[in-house]
């Protein structure tokens, strides 16, 4: 960081060498149609399907009551290396993920309709898990997966508790939601890495004040300050599905990215899965605008020592964009309450909720009329001992 100071008029009296440039590194936090393919993980005893058990982290068989590590039931499917960006702009770039598609299920034969972008659902007849082999295999396959941690029994407790420490909600929806519809997805984000370097100029002002038995005395002095450096990003993550607004996925951070791990297909067992609708691409300029805010930020906090502060430019340019496409577990649900449905989303991983409550105003003007209450009785005994 730079520092020059200038008298009122502009004229600079001062020039100071501040910080070197810095090195800093932190986690910010075509219409064809496609394969329906069985789970390939099916119980080594009995051959039927196997479901993932996120207490136990083991896959469990529902009909010999069997359980397994990963690495007792994985399959040929190790070893792929998964999502590269650049391949796929090359060779997929006409794709249509909009729509529905009927699939068969090779285990018992039914018909199933799903979303054009789904890429692991389950058979309504059979319960066995199936996967669109095109969006989970090749280039498109996931780098990394973060499992679920969270049941749906859990779910319901925490989603309890939460609405219990609101104010305003009504009695009712407190004491009996009635859930709809609760599907655990795992959702496409993207998982970029890159850096920004540059600078930014600021402009600052020091104020010192002072009296004599004559006068009160205020100096101001100016400060043009440059900072200057380098950060690097790991993992910024960023949604790739239409079905949840940007702003709802970015509440339902921070995710532990300790626990993520490299994709097996088996740990979809049981959930949903989508692939990804908005390709890496898109999300660049909004990614990029969310590592310069954090860079600034971080420049920012170099400067100090100062009455004020105000941002005058910035120089800033990013550089060795490299993204990774991940699944991320998310639960969505809705409650209905008069006539209105209310819609939430939860982080599988760590319980975080995001959604609009119901508001009562009745219990709203209660609180208003109680506290004017508190304050008019409080005014009163203080008058009264005051007189």
């Amino acid at each position: 960081m730079s520092e020059r100071s200038f008298d009122e008029n502009g004229n600079e009296i001062l020039q100071n060498d501040g910080m070197q440039p810095e090195q800093t590194q932190f986690t910010a936090g075509a219409g064809t149609d496609r394969d329906m393919v069985n789970l390939s993980y099916k119980c080594p005893n009995c051959t039927m399907p196997l479901r993932y058990d996120n207490e136990m982290k083991r896959f469990v068989c529902e009909y010999c009551d069997g359980s397994f590590l990963l690495e007792e039931i994985k399959d040929a499917a190790n070893g792929e290396e998964g999502y590269n960006w650049h391949e796929y702009k090359e060779e997929l770039h006409e794709e249509v993920l909009t729509g529905t598609k009927s699939y068969v299920c090779k285990f018992c034969g039914a018909e199933i309709v799903a979303d054009a972008v789904t890429s692991a659902t389950k058979c309504p007849y059979c319960g066995n898990v199936l996967l669109v082999s095109e969006s989970l295999t090749g280039m498109l396959r996931p780098n990394k997966l973060i499992p679920f941690e969270i049941d749906r029994d859990r779910l319901r407790e925490l989603f309890n508790a939460f609405v219990k420490t609101k104010n305003f909600v009504p009695k009712e929806f407190k004491d009996n939601p009635v859930f709809k519809d609760i599907m655990g997805v795992y959702e496409p984000f993207w998982l970029y890495d890159s850096g920004v370097d540059g600078s930014v100029n600021y402009t600052a002002t020091r104020v010192r004040h002072w009296s004599d038995a004559s006068y009160d005395y205020t100096e101001t002095k100016y400060y043009e300050i440059d900072v200057a450096g380098q950060v690097k990003y790991r993992e910024v993550p960023a949604d790739g599905s239409k079905r949840l607004d940007d702003n709802t996925m970015d509440s339902l951070e921070p995710f532990d990215y300790s626990k993520m791990i490299d994709f097996e297909p088996g740990y979809l067992s049981g959930y949903l899965a989508e692939r990804f609708d908005v390709d890496a691409d898109a999300n660049l300029e909004r990614t990029k605008l969310r590592m310069w805010n954090s860079t600034e930020a971080q420049f920012r906090s170099q400067v100090e020592g100062y009455s004020s502060v105000s941002h005058k430019s910035s120089n800033l340019r990013q550089f060795d964009r490299n993204v990774q496409y991940a699944l991320f577990p998310i639960y969505v649900f809705a409650i209905e309450y008069k006539d209105k449905m209310y819609n939430y989303a939860v982080n599988g991983q760590t319980g975080k909720i995001v959604g609009e409550l119901p508001f009562s105003k009745g219990l709203y003007r209660k609180w208003k009329w109680l506290r004017i209450g508190l304050i008019t009785a409080a005014a009163y005994i203080i008058g009264f001992f005051l007189s």
